[in-house]
């Protein structure tokens, strides 16, 4: 709990910074590069989100406890956003499973991008911890079917000794 307090403390450090730094407003039609560049961040993010998402489903059919690491993805769900100009539609053209429909926040281009670098980082380290656990349950169940199999052919040959 403490490195998700810290982690989110980092964005919440960057957004206050952000807001301090730029004043707060979007600049009428903003750098297209820089804007190009936060949404490349962005879809990069929304590629690892997806992959959570199968994640997810193979821990719950596992029944891997994963909650307390679920609240920190809600808080990232949360406050991602999409980059100004590349707000998708419901025009049936977009084919991803998982999208943003938080409201835009007013930063400068500048902004924007740094913005989307610490989601970034944020949803790695959530990945980074979601792929450790389904490591670890995959590895345990791993060692407990060889256990068994052992345990089995341990029983055979008794049954052929007697």
């Amino acid at each position: 709990m403490k490195k998700q307090v810290m982690s989110w403390s980092l964005v919440l450090g960057m957004v206050v910074f952000l807001f301090s730094c730029g004043g707060g407003e979007k600049e009428e039609g903003g750098d297209p590069e820089v804007y190009a560049k936060a949404f490349q961040i962005f879809e990069q993010s929304l590629d690892i989100r997806e992959e959570m998402m199968e994640m997810e489903k193979e821990m719950k059919k596992r029944e891997i406890d994963f909650s307390s690491m679920k609240d920190e993805l809600k808080i990232w769900d949360r406050e991602i956003i999409e980059v100004p100009g590349y707000e998708h539609d419901h025009d049936g053209s977009y084919d991803r499973k998982y999208h943003v429909h938080n409201p835009m926040k007013p930063f400068s281009d500048e902004e924007h991008l740094a913005f989307q670098e610490t989601m970034y980082i944020e949803i790695q380290k959530i990945y980074d911890g979601y792929a450790t656990l389904l490591k670890a349950a995959l590895s345990d169940e791993a060692l407990q079917e060889a256990e068994e199999e052992e345990a089995d052919a341990d029983a055979e040959d008794a049954e052929e000794a007697a």
